[in-house]
C-alpha cells in the first residue's frame, strides 16, 4: 500500500521555503511535521519502483533506530507533503534490504532513504542515502519514471552510509552566488571540514578531515539559504565546490569559501558542541574563478 505523510485534518499543505531548502535531506521535507498519520489514499496501484537498500559503514549504526524507509518525491524538491511517498518499514540489521513503494505514474526526481530514532519524530535531517549516490564522494540525483508501458521500475538500488546517521550539529548561513553558471555544471556540493583541504589536490584525501556534506543544492540560483548537517566538533572549512559534467571528481573546484571576520583573507573557524548549531555562516561562490577555482588567501 502507498503511504504518504498527511497532517491531521489537512489535506495540502505547502511547505515553508526554509525548510524546503536545507541540507543534504533538501527532497525530504515534507516528513518534518510532528503529528502525521499514514494516509492509504491510492490504493492498489500496479506501478512501483523496487530494489535494494545497500547499507554502508556498519560500525556507525545507532543503538537507537526506531525505523528505516524508502521514500520517492514526485516533485523536487517538494511543494507539499502530497509530493511524498513511503514504503513500509524496512529491515535494517543486515547489509541489505529490499524495498517496494507502490505510486502512481509519473516521474520521482528522487529515490532516498531514511531512518527515525526511538522516541522521535521523523525529521529533515535523517537521510542515509539517494539513489545516484556512489560513495565515498561521487553523486548525481537519478530520477525514475513510471509509465503505463514501463509500470515497474526494478532494481533502482540505493546506498545508505550509517556514517550519515552521526551528523548530529548544523551550520546554517546564507550563500551568494556571482556570475553566470556555466553550461556544463553537473553539480555544486558543500562541504564542512575539521581542517582545510588541499584545494589544488581535492580528493579522495579530503574524506580524512570531512565532517558533513550536502549533494542536493539547487542550480541556476542567484542565492540560496542552506543548512549543512555535520558532526559534532570543530571545523576549519565549509566551502562551496562546483562540478562540471566532463571533468572528474578529483578536480572539483572551490568557488568559495566562509571567511573569518578579522582577516577575509582566511577560512573562518567555529566549534560545534553535541547538537549544536551555528547560524550566519555567510560567504559568496564565484564562478569568475573557474576553471581553477578560488585559492586561499585570495580576496573577496
Amino acid at each position: 500500500m502507498v503511504k504518504n505523510y498527511k497532517l491531521q485534518g489537512a489535506a495540502t499543505i505547502p511547505l515553508h521555503s526554509t525548510s524546503m531548502k536545507k541540507n543534504l535531506s533538501l527532497l525530504l521535507a515534507a516528513v518534518l511535521f510532528q503529528a502525521c498519520e499514514f494516509d492509504q489514499g491510492l490504493g492498489l496501484s500496479p506501478s512501483k519502483i523496487a530494489g535494494r537498500v545497500l547499507f554502508l559503514s556498519t560500525d556507525f549504526r545507532p543503538s537507537n533506530i526506531d525505523e528505516v524507509r524508502v521514500v520517492a518525491a514526485a516533485n523536487f524538491p517538494p511543494a507539499s507533503i502530497a509530493d511524498v511517498f513511503f514504503s513500509e518499514a524496512i529491515r535494517f540489521d543486515k547489509d541489505t534490504a529490499n524495498y517496494e513503494i507502490i505510486l502512481p505514474y509519473g516521474t520521482y526526481p528522487a529515490v532516498a532513504v531514511l531512518w527515525k530514532p526511538r522516541g522521535q519524530d521523523w525529521a529533515l535531517e535523517s537521510l542515509l542515502g539517494f539513489y545516484g549516490f556512489k560513495p565515498p564522494l561521487e553523486a548525481s540525483l537519478k530520477s525514475v519514471s513510471l509509465t503505463r508501458e514501463q509500470p515497474i521500475a526494478a532494481n533502482i538500488d540505493v546506498p545508505a552510509l550509517w556514517s550519515f546517521a552521526q551528523f548530529d550539529a548544523r551550520v546554517e548561513g546564507d550563500l551568494t552566488f556571482i556570475g553566470a553558471w556555466p553550461e556544463d555544471t553537473e553539480m555544486v556540493v558543500m562541504g564542512g571540514f575539521n581542517q582545510v583541504p588541499d584545494l589544488e589536490n581535492f580528493g579522495l584525501s579530503a574524506l580524512a578531515v570531512l565532517g558533513g556534506i550536502n549533494f542536493t543544492l539547487p542550480k541556476n540560483v542567484a542565492s540560496y539559504h542552506y543548512e549543512l548537517a555535520v558532526r559534532n566538533g570543530e571545523y576549519k572549512f565549509v566551502g562551496l565546490f562546483w562540478k562540471g559534467r566532463s571533468i572528474p571528481w578529483d578536480k572539483i573546484r572551490c568557488l568559495g569559501y566562509y571567511r573569518a571576520l578579522n582577516n577575509p583573507t582566511q577560512p573562518g573557524e567555529f566549534t560545534l558542541p553535541p547538537q549544536g548549531r551555528i547560524t550566519g555562516i555567510d560567504f559568496s561562490a564565484d564562478f569568475n574563478t573557474l576553471p581553477e577555482g578560488v585559492k586561499l588567501g585570495g580576496g573577496l
